[in-house]
């Protein structure tokens, strides 16, 4: 079986029979593994599953007749019980994308505005990525991607091409900042779920690509008052977004029992130095930290966008 996985192709080999493609098709895997859809292309990764109770790559060889080839032994994919397969199905994602110039960005966001283009949000966990989303959604707003996006470069700018389609947000965030917004699923713990993946309009953007306007580095908390912003430039815009163009492909997201260290080959080192060149020469003027209320950096950074 063949699937596409974050704009590569997936040939998913041996015993698959106990449900183990459904389970990286499903809602959890959906969360974290961008644009799942089955393929029938030329495989750009080779993984052969080996039923277990437990999860271990097992052989792994890199660029093979210009594929990654991994062996491994696993269960089905699930919530809580076995998640490994799918953060190391996202791993291996990220590090053939990023050999065809396709960068996976971790714990980021991509809201589009009344301009046409492209808002990202990028922070590590808990700063307010996905109330973004949610405050977008219930303004009317496109949201691109609600965990992990798919960015690359075109002439000189960064464009998101595809991204993450379920979006997990805290409840508290209708009362606290009188928006409603549907959800479909619920989480144990009661965090709400929806699915973004029969949106139309966000299919249409990402297959044509949304220019990224400005990028949001996030600290955003509900006990806050007001927003802060701090502008970010030069060096600090490489040291920023290397780590979340890199974080995945290096197994920063970490699974059982350890996630792999992957090499990169001349192609990854060549396409990631465009990535953050372009990001430091084209928005050095456009990329900010923001502090404070969500909702308050959220209606600031529209304001910015509109003037800038």
């Amino acid at each position: 079986m063949n699937l596409r996985i974050g704009g590569v192709s997936f040939s998913i080999r041996g015993e698959l029979d106990d449900g183990f493609l459904e389970g990286l098709k499903g809602l959890f895997a959906r969360r974290y593994l961008p644009d799942v859809e089955e393929n029938s292309g030329e495989p750009h990764v080779v993984v052969e599953r080996f039923k277990g109770d437990e999860f271990r790559v097992f052989s792994a060889v890199y660029d093979h007749l210009g594929r990654d080839e991994y062996k491994i032994e696993s269960g089905v994919p699930s919530a809580y019980g076995n998640e490994a397969p799918v953060f190391f199905t996202l791993q291996a994602a990220a590090r053939a994308a990023a050999k065809v110039g396709r960068m996976f960005i971790t714990d980021s966001v991509g809201v589009v505005t009344s301009s046409g283009k492209a808002v990202l949000f990028v922070g590590y966990p808990h700063t307010g990525k996905s109330t973004m989303s949610a405050l977008a959604l219930a303004s009317g707003m496109p949201v691109l991607s609600t965990e992990n996006t798919i960015v690359e470069v075109r002439e000189g700018r960064l464009y998101i091409v595809g991204g993450t389609e379920v979006l997990v947000y805290d409840p508290r965030i209708e009362g606290i900042y009188d928006i409603e917004l549907p959800y479909d699923e619920q989480t144990r713990s009661g965090y709400r779920i929806k699915d973004l993946r029969n949106d139309s309009k966000r299919k249409k953007l990402l297959k044509q690509g949304v220019e990224i306007d400005m990028i949001i580095v996030l600290h955003s908390a509900f006990n806050c008052m007001e927003a802060s912003f701090s502008r970010i430039q030069g060096r600090k815009v490489r040291k920023t977004l290397w780590y979340f163009s890199t974080a995945l492909m290096k197994g920063l997201d970490y699974y059982e029992p350890m996630p792999l260290h992957v090499p990169m080959n001349d192609e990854i080192t060549s396409n990631l130095r465009l990535f953050l060149e372009t990001a430091s020469n084209k928005y050095s003027d456009r990329m900010f930290e923001a502090f404070g209320n969500h909702k308050a950096v959220f209606e600031r950074t529209m304001d910015i966008v509109a003037s800038l």
